[in-house]
């Protein structure tokens, strides 16, 4: 055995890890919580509870970690086919706090002020976290800046209520390895009048800053990102370095959050895998590419399968840049990928699973029925709906050996967790 407004997959903004604070004793609080003279515990952010997107800040962080195991336990003991595994002790997190690498935070006006944070669940009102302990501090800097230089330009932030303004959402990368920033600035219009002076201003002020893009999104919904999108100044790519490898992350591509605990997840699922270079194996919902090119060095052939061809796209560059000769990657709908690649490769050794936060499709997963691979791992991001798709996996020939949880977001009730199957 072995030891939670958006990503596409695993985000919301309701999920978002972050707090805010507005005065500059705050800053004490960066470092950790303190202790209070009666011994009390002191959440790092000085305007908990007011923030809802870290429900856990009150907590010490052995604590933390102790209810997300319980989580994880809970979510397998609902099924009587898995409560036999143990749900380990979860692998923490390296940072605590500044940690994650990509922000996403609603924009409104209230009164005469730019707020730029979360909603608050079931309401219009916004909580203002424009300066945040889990966000790096460089993405503070400016999203600080960029709140002054929104009303100096005078541009109106979006009012879903009354449809009107221009600017809805802000999402910016943070790439740890290159200390580089990408902005994007979501708006309700094609027509920005005063985004590319924005831009300038911006990248004047901040030389990290290596692109601003205009993504557009005009349904009056509450759903975050348009289908369209254009640089209004620099590139749109974000270079993040994973372990040994080089990635690419252009505007639109998911990516996770926390990527000091993305490479504790890929090295766990390396050493589930144990290849010994005659493998092929099947990395589905692939994404850039991260884990294929974490098993290439060790396998024989890697098939990456994902559904948005910007992915895809951007995992063939990933590859090249790496140098790995033995990945291939396919754009389309999962299922009918599955049934390729069963038709076309002589034998399938592994399968890799790390769908969305609602888990396997269920075509997908008759699909991967049909294939009937050796060895499954699973990595998810939602302890409810991997436990949902392990009993099925279990109640299909498969036996699940064991799982291990991580930190992926500290201070949240998120957990990632990474599952090992085998066929009976």
């Amino acid at each position: 055995m072995f030891r939670p407004v958006v990503d596409p997959a695993c985000s919301s903004l309701y999920f978002l890890s972050v707090a805010f604070q507005r005065d500059e004793s705050a800053l004490t609080h960066r470092k950790g919580a303190l202790q209070g003279q009666r011994g009390e515990y002191i959440p790092p952010c000085p305007h908990y509870p007011d923030c809802v997107g870290c429900p856990f800040i009150n907590l010490p962080y052995p604590e933390q970690l102790r209810r997300k195991q319980q989580i994880v336990a809970q979510a397998l003991a609902a099924y009587p086919s898995l409560r036999h595994i143990e749900a380990p002790a979860v692998v923490p997190s390296p940072q605590r706090l500044g940690y994650r690498a990509r922000v996403k935070l609603v924009v409104r006006r209230w009164k005469d002020e730019v707020l730029t944070g979360l909603y608050l669940p079931q309401s219009h009102r916004v909580v203002d976290i424009s300066s945040c302990p889990v966000h790096p501090e460089p993405v503070n800097r400016v999203i600080q800046h960029l709140k002054k230089e929104i009303q100096r330009l005078d541009i109106a932030p979006y009012d879903e209520r009354s449809d009107s303004g221009e600017l809805r959402y802000l999402d910016i990368r943070y790439s740890f390895w290159s200390r580089e920033l990408v902005l994007t600035l979501v708006t309700r219009h094609a027509t920005f009048p005063k985004g590319a002076d924005l831009a300038r201003s911006l990248r004047k002020r901040f030389p990290s800053l290596v692109a601003v893009v205009q993504n557009i999104n005009e349904d009056p919904g509450n759903v975050i990102w348009g289908e369209r999108s254009r640089p209004l100044a620099g590139q749109d790519t974000l270079r993040e370095r994973i372990g040994p490898s080089k990635i690419k992350l252009p505007v639109g591509v998911f990516s996770q959050a926390n990527p000091s605990v993305a490479r504790k997840v890929y090295e766990k699922v390396f050493a589930l895998a144990s290849l010994n270079g005659s493998e092929t194996v099947l990395d589905l919902y692939c994404g850039v590419g991260p884990i294929s090119f974490y098993l290439a060095p060790a396998a024989q052939l890697i098939w990456g399968v994902d559904e948005s061809s910007l992915s895809i796209a951007t995992a063939k560059q990933n590859a090249r840049m790496n140098g790995f000769h033995n990945c291939r990657f396919f754009e389309g709908n999962i299922a009918e990928k599955v049934e390729e690649a069963k038709r076309q490769l002589p034998r399938i050794d592994l399968a890799i699973l790390n769908p969305p936060r609602k888990g396997m499709q269920p075509d997908a997963m008759a699909a991967l029925f049909s294939l009937q691979p050796p060895r499954i791992i699973y990595v998810s991001c939602e302890p409810a709906t991997l436990a949902r798709d392990l009993d099925r996996l279990t109640g299909r020939d498969y036996r699940l050996l064991g799982v291990q949880p991580f930190d992926m977001f500290p201070q949240t009730a998120e957990v990632e967790t990474v599952a090992l199957l085998e066929k009976v």
